[in-house]
């Protein structure tokens, strides 16, 4: 079953004469509880192509299927929670309203879930460290109760010495829940750490997609071999 479908994407971004299509009649499928990296350089259209499907940037062409019940969990875990709220704030916030629905006790249940303690919930996101602050994203995320979580380059704004924290949060959560993600990085280690399938991005376009194995040992397309001879570690 597919969770998450992007048929014939186009987005376009500027004004008039400035005017330039950064995503380019993409097609992409995400199925239901898979992890499917998104991996192409820096200005490739990546991140464009996950805001569309969160309704951030209005699509000039195509269509993304399912509308809603998609969550996006931002590359800055600084600047991706309000300074004044707290964390365990943060959370509720996201929690979906209902009779009955006991917010502290699901805030509590999230926070475990992402590996932090309850404590956590009274702190400011000043008072945490970046990778707590990005587990508390990844919190809030999973709070709204999506269909997919977009994560777009969650690691890249954190320390070495985190991003595997981070990494192995994401593989533990993919097992426990069945989560279905759609996983944006420009680090092919990182994204055959954690993904099922893999699509290649480059100038806007889909050049080459598949298993994350039979992509990334026999690459097709000239472009998906030149990123990974640039990664010698992956040869």
């Amino acid at each position: 079953m597919t969770a998450l479908e992007f048929q014939g994407v186009r987005v376009r971004l500027g004004r008039r004469r400035h005017a330039a299509d950064v995503v380019k009649g993409v097609d992409l499928t995400v199925p239901a509880g898979t992890v499917v990296g998104l991996v192409g350089e820096s200005g490739c259209g990546k991140s464009t192509l996950a805001r569309a499907a969160v309704g951030l940037v209005p699509l000039a062409a195509g269509r993304i299927t399912p509308g809603s019940g998609v969550q996006l969990v931002f590359q800055d875990p600084y600047s991706s929670l309000d300074p004044r709220m707290t964390v365990g704030s943060a959370v509720a916030e996201a929690v979906p309203k209902g009779a009955g629905v006991d917010r502290a006790g699901e805030v509590a249940r999230l926070l475990d879930l992402v590996g932090l303690e309850p404590g956590h919930a009274g702190r400011l996101p000043r008072h945490l460290s970046g990778g707590q602050r990005q587990r508390v994203a990844i919190a809030r995320a999973l709070a709204a109760r999506p269909r997919v979580v977009i994560a777009d380059e969650i690691t890249s704004a954190l320390d070495v010495s985190v991003q595997g924290m981070v990494l192995n949060l994401v593989r533990e959560l993919q097992r426990e829940l069945g989560l279905t993600m759609l996983f944006i990085s420009h680090n092919l280690a990182v994204v055959r750490y954690v993904s099922d399938r893999v699509a290649v991005m480059n100038r806007g376009r889909i050049v080459e997609s598949g298993p994350v194995d039979d992509v990334l040992s026999a690459p097709r397309d000239p472009y998906t071999r030149t990123l990974l001879e640039s990664v010698p570690r992956l040869r």
